[in-house]
């Protein structure tokens, strides 16, 4: 009895099929690969040890072809390549021994040299020249001419994370493929322009000095300045550009690239949406913050961080809803590290679950200790990243806390983006009603500043509505702020759900406050974040009456 291998010839057929131009892919009688030639690698975009012994469609490698048959057929087949990419081409599928799905088959690609270039060079959703022939065109333009000039321009997407996240991939596919469109059509004529990553453009300008430079970054901020037209919704998408020059930053392509993505970093840090030129003080900045990483990670492994809980104060009557606990960082070389700083860091780094995880962990465990001291703090909430949403484990881990601490769910309170309200992922919304089923109320963190859906917002089981302090700057009388104050107001009502003022700092932004009928406030005009022993002194001190900490 023949085994698969043999049905399509010696081993010495095989070592041919090996060095042939076309990618050649052979299945067994289970779809599973058997033999994957080089040019099938360098098609698909998978060392052949990854792909030997999966089944075809695991993997995947190529949608089904239509059932045949015929023993033979040339047939259009749809590849899928590593990075997700679906090409049609023209193959060749001989089966063996039969026709069919179920009968050991030959694929043979044929895709000329030229076209496998084409498809490892360029990128499928934006056309656009990828990282490889990026690399080939730098390294062609240095080599070229010693006395060359030339600028790079590193353009990093400001938080487009946050549009795949609420209006979907395919929304944020358009994004990407109409930026391609405006750099394409304003300088493909004076620059290489290139889809460098996901989230990142690079264009490289000849014959650039320092002045043409700025006006070219100037110009990339005005074409990102007009509205991206998606899913019925005039989006505003900015970048921040990092720029270095040739030779002035670097000889060396690799190096140039670095101090261009290095220099969009810092223009990003100062306001997003902006450019900045490289300079070498940017690498000192770059190795602190690798040291700042390193000092995060050991600090959570070694629970060196802690909480703060900043009150929340009934307006009716001054009385105390709850506290919510933020994360306090001490390091015992760099000292007081702000948390909007290494906040940031761990959601770069991919540490912000485990804060997250930990603050659940640290907030129940203190809820626990003031119940046991008769302090009365009625609830306390939680933020968590998207990211903890992800897991579907959060639900247990949550349920496990307020066993282990024996605090009601109804103490606990978990504050959710709108990044997590617009996910339309089946998994994420089960994770939701999971944490919600057992009895732990939810809050909708900073309503209004992202990509609200009242829609979703009316069938997600939210408990509370937080008003972002960026509404309480101007709450005077016809002011919009207060006309979008009024409305969250009115929304979280409508729907039941308690509606939280955050940054409320002056007596007047109170005032106004009440007259909306909001529910809670929370801000400065009450207290500052306190640690622990230091909140249960102002419980004595400060209920019921409402005191100004200047």
């Amino acid at each position: 009895m023949h085994s698969d291998n043999e049905v399509f010839g010696s081993q010495n057929m095989l070592a041919a099929l090996e060095h042939v131009h076309d990618a050649v892919v052979l299945l067994d009688s289970s779809q599973t690969v058997i033999f994957f030639n080089r040019a099938a690698e360098k098609l698909w975009g998978y060392p052949g040890v990854t792909v030997f012994g999966r089944r075809a469609a695991e993997i995947p490698l190529f949608y089904t072809p239509e059932q045949t048959t015929e023993s033979q057929q040339t047939t259009q087949l749809t590849v899928i390549t590593a990075t997700g990419e679906e090409n049609a081409l023209s193959a060749t599928i001989s089966y063996a021994g039969g026709s069919g799905n179920e009968a050991p088959c030959m694929i043979v690609v044929h895709v000329d040299q030229e076209k496998i270039t084409q498809l490892s060079n360029f990128d499928h959703l934006t056309g656009l020249p990828k990282r490889r022939a990026l690399h080939q065109y730098i390294d062609t333009l240095i080599a070229g001419d010693e006395h060359a000039r030339a600028a790079l321009f590193f353009l990093d997407l400001d938080h487009f994370k946050d549009v795949n996240d609420a209006l979907g991939y395919a929304a944020g596919d358009q994004v990407l493929a109409e930026i391609a469109r405006r750099l394409s059509t304003e300088f493909s004529r004076q620059a290489f322009v290139s889809h460098a990553d996901s989230d990142s453009f690079v264009m490289v300008m000849p014959d650039c000095d320092v002045a043409r430079a700025t006006a070219v970054a100037q110009k990339i901020q005005a074409l990102f300045r007009i509205p991206f037209n998606v899913a019925d919704m005039a989006l505003n998408v900015t970048v921040s550009t990092g720029v270095s020059l040739y030779p002035e930053h670097g000889v060396e392509r690799d190096m140039l690239l670095k101090q261009a993505n290095h220099a969009s970093h810092q223009a990003k840090a100062a306001a997003s949406g902006g450019y900045m030129f490289f300079h070498s003080e940017m690498n000192q900045v770059d190795q602190e913050r690798l040291k700042l990483a390193a000092a995060l990670k050991l600090a959570i492994a070694g629970n060196h961080l802690h909480l703060h809980y900043q009150p929340q104060v009934w307006l009716k009557n001054g009385e105390l809803y709850g506290v919510e606990a933020l994360a306090r960082w001490t390091d015992p070389v760099l000292g007081d590290i702000p948390p909007g700083k290494f906040i940031a860091l761990a959601e770069e780094t991919g540490e912000i679950e485990a804060i997250g995880r930990w603050t659940l962990h640290e907030a129940c465990r203190q809820m626990a200790e003031w119940r046991n001291n008769k302090i009365m703090v009625p609830v306390v909430s939680v933020n968590l990243s998207p990211i903890n949403f992800y897991n579907s484990s959060l639900p247990q881990y949550i349920g496990y806390l307020l066993r282990q601490f024996r605090i009601p769910p109804d103490c606990l309170t978990i504050e959710i983006t709108e990044g997590v309200m617009m996910d339309k992922r089946p998994e994420t919304m089960e994770v939701i009603c999971a944490v919600r089923e057992l009895g732990v109320g939810l809050s909708m963190d900073d309503f209004g500043t992202g990509f609200s859906c009242l829609s979703r917002l009316a069938h997600l089981p939210m408990t509370e509505l937080k008003i972002d302090q960026s509404f309480m700057r101007d709450l005077n009388d016809g002011s919009k702020m207060k006309a979008i104050a009024t409305t969250v107001v009115k929304i979280g009502q409508s729907l039941q759900q308690t509606v939280v003022a955050e940054g409320v700092e002056t007596e007047q932004q109170r005032s106004q406050l009440c007259e909306l009928q909001c529910d809670i406030a929370q801000g400065y005009l009450y207290s500052r974040p306190l640690n622990a022993s230091a909140l249960a002194v102002w419980l004595m001190s400060s209920q019921p009456r409402i005191e100004v900490v200047v």
